[in-house]
Formats: C-alpha cells, sequence, structure tokens
C-alpha cells in the first residue's frame, strides 16, 4: 500500500464546504483502479491533511494522469490558502 498525507492550509470559512468536496471527489475517485480510500482529518490545533491510501506507487502515479484528477486538483486550489503540502509512504507493516 501507497500512503499521500497532503498538508492542506484550509481557508477557515471553506470548512463545511470542503467538507462536501472531499465526499462527492472521494466518489470520483473511487472509480479509478488502485484507489483505496481518502480520508479528511483536523488537528486539536485546527490544521487539516488528507490522508489517502492507494494499492501502490504506480496506481497513485497513474491516478494523477487522469482528466479528473486533474480537475479536482483545479477545484481544490479554491479552498486553500495557499498550496499543499505532501509527503508520501510505503506502508511496510501491518
Amino acid at each position: 500500500m501507497y500512503v499521500a498525507i497532503i498538508e492542506m492550509p484550509l481557508k477557515e470559512e471553506k470548512e463545511e464546504e470542503f467538507k462536501a468536496w472531499i465526499h462527492q471527489t472521494n466518489q470520483t475517485l473511487s472509480k479509478q483502479p488502485g484507489f483505496i480510500n481518502r480520508r479528511l482529518a483536523k488537528s486539536e490545533d485546527g490544521k487539516y491533511i488528507i490522508i489517502a491510501e492507494f494499492a501502490d506507487k504506480e496506481s497513485h502515479h497513474k491516478i494523477h494522469q487522469t482528466p479528473e484528477h486533474h480537475q479536482i486538483s483545479m477545484q481544490l486550489m479554491s479552498f486553500l490558502k495557499q498550496g499543499p503540502s505532501r509527503k508520501f509512504y510505503d506502508i511496510i507493516s501491518q
């Protein structure tokens, strides 16, 4: 499994709209081969992350090449104060 942890500098007034958008776009992404899950989390100090899970690194890469992902990426920026910060991990033990 391959996981992306994405820090989201969300505009404060956009939280409810963003949560609905995440749910909507998860439905689109779930149709892509290798997509497993994507969740939005909020820390106690008000910071947001997205945890996205893929079958493997190749699936993650292929999804990023689709028109659907391109559209989602363009929509994402309307919710953010600045661009997101991403880190990627291979799951090595469960």
